[in-house]
């Protein structure tokens, strides 16, 4: 994930088409009703860890450059 451009209320970012399923698949897992853990999310999805970390860590980046914080 790469911020690309941002001003004070848009901002524009560079995605994967890895880092899009990641995300789809988090929302997709939220809204099914359904409980699962970071391990059971992997199986599932076929997510490894390392790149789900990878994107966090890039999201924590990013919010940190637009002074968005909690969570």
């Amino acid at each position: 994930m790469k911020l690309v451009k941002f001003n004070n209320d848009k901002s524009i970012f560079e995605l994967s088409n890895l880092e899009v399923y990641i995300i789809r698949s988090i929302i997709g897992g939220v809204y099914a009703g359904v409980c699962i853990d970071a391990e059971e999310f992997e199986v599932i999805y076929a997510i490894d860890k390392e790149e789900v970390l990878k994107l966090k860590h890039d999201i924590y980046e990013i919010c940190k450059k637009l002074n968005i914080f909690g969570g």
